[in-house]
């Protein structure tokens, strides 16, 4: 993974390095939350198993617990995605791989990415500028 460097105080994009790291952890748990959305579509599960005894009906509702579960994963994803849409239009494949998956510039560089270091460093400043505002 990449060395994570905060925007400096002349920055126009600079943050707090607490929220700048917080936007940081943010973004890295994506592929995380990728994962729970796929797997969460299955709302199978009707009986609890956490209790002294099993109840097949009651108060918990396994389908509901699962839609909710399912609608903040999505939210958060869909926060990343529209974040990435808004600050690199055309670029939000490559800057997802960097934000997200821990991706180097010269690991987007193999990958193919049009545009040089420098404009990479601010596109990233703004997106976890953007990010931090929304979290």
């Amino acid at each position: 993974m990449a060395k994570i460097r905060a925007p400096k105080e002349s920055s126009p994009y600079y943050i707090p390095k607490t929220y700048y790291m917080a936007a940081v952890r943010y973004a890295l748990q994506y592929k995380d939350w990728k994962g729970e959305l796929e797997a969460c579509r299955d709302t199978n599960s009707g009986i609890r198993y956490d209790k002294d005894r099993v109840q097949t009906s009651g108060d918990y509702d396994s389908t509901y617990e699962a839609a909710v579960k399912c609608a903040e994963l999505s939210r958060k994803v869909d926060l990343i995605d529209d974040i990435l849409e808004k600050v690199a239009p055309g670029l939000e494949s490559y800057i997802r791989l960097s934000v997200c998956y821990g991706f180097t510039f010269y690991n987007l560089v193999e990958k193919g990415i049009p545009i040089n270091r420098n404009e990479y460093s601010t596109i990233r400043q703004k997106f976890y500028y953007e990010l931090s505002t929304k979290i």
